[in-house]
């Protein structure tokens, strides 16, 4: 390759580079900078220093949204992750079949995220929605007030969170599927393996590297939710189900204190960016053990 191609590369490339630089490193670093101020609105910025994330180790409001945006993500990705291995197992053996069941397993991720969060909306109404008037007219049951019971809200968040993403899982192994080794699995059947001998010795571990690409996706994702939860629930009741991310959108936003508001955004980039890093480490271990 002469030189004039490589120059010729690179200033071909230079535009790009340029705008993912504006898109993404700038607004990090001024992220960074308001975090050290007392920035409000209407009002100039002081250097702070440090006080604001000082501020949040002794914000208890802070703490419980830390638990909350953990409790989310792990108890969502592990669901979807059951439920998908669980899915693409039972479809495994219709390849060819029934592949109008495989279009409607992924409607859900294929439509418009805010319309579905109210279409659950208009259904989770304790009086109005059609999941109380079942419970209630059909099964005569009690009608909870779904979304606005703390001790219901996170877990209803959570059920429609699974509802969402467990057919993006789903894409991810059935791409897997088709590198399980034919030949395994007929050996498996020939030595008169169970279904679950076979998925668990044979298939399971093929799909090795595919689950953990589907956890590093998924748990990122899933950090930094905001459309379902601001659209259900709006963080309430009071502060049950209000996520770092929720937090951040309400300082920053909502009470225009952009200085901690900021700081919040940046522990909560730290926190997606440590669990990035951990599990593209497994992912690396995953393929090239």
């Amino acid at each position: 390759m002469t030189k004039t191609n490589v120059r010729l590369r690179r200033a071909m490339l230079a535009p790009m580079v340029v705008m993912l630089l504006a898109l993404t490193v700038y607004p990090t670093v001024y992220a960074v900078v308001v975090s050290l101020t007392d920035t409000q609105a209407g009002q100039p910025g002081r250097f702070v220093g440090l006080a604001n994330y000082l501020g949040l180790l002794t914000d208890q409001t802070f703490w419980d949204s830390l638990v909350t945006t953990v409790v989310f993500t792990v108890v969502a990705v592990a669901v979807e992750l059951a439920l998908a291995v669980l899915l693409v197992l039972v479809l495994f053996d219709l390849r060819h079949e029934h592949r109008w069941l495989r279009a409607i397993l992924l409607l859900p991720m294929a439509a418009t995220p805010v319309a579905v969060m109210f279409g659950w909306k208009v259904m989770l109404d304790p009086i109005l929605g059609v999941i109380n008037y079942f419970l209630y007219d059909v099964l005569h049951l009690g009608q909870p007030d779904w979304l606005g019971t703390p001790t219901t809200a996170l877990a209803t968040l959570i059920v429609v969170d699974i509802w969402q993403w467990t057919p993006f899982i789903l894409v991810i192994l059935f791409g897997g599927m088709t590198n399980v080794s034919k030949e395994l699995v007929e050996a498996s059947l020939i030595d008169n393996a169970g279904w679950w001998q076979r998925a668990r010795y044979v298939i399971i571990p093929q799909l090795k590297p595919f689950l953990l690409v589907a956890v590093l996706f998924r748990g990122v994702d899933a950090l930094r939710t905001f459309d379902s939860i601001q659209v259900l629930t709006g963080g309430g009741p009071g502060y049950a189900t209000t996520t770092l991310n929720m937090l951040a959108f309400r300082q920053g936003i909502q009470y225009l204190n952009f200085g901690q508001g900021a700081a919040i955004a940046l522990i909560l980039l730290a926190l997606t960016t440590a669990f990035g890093q951990l599990a593209l480490r497994f992912v690396a271990k995953g393929r090239y053990a």
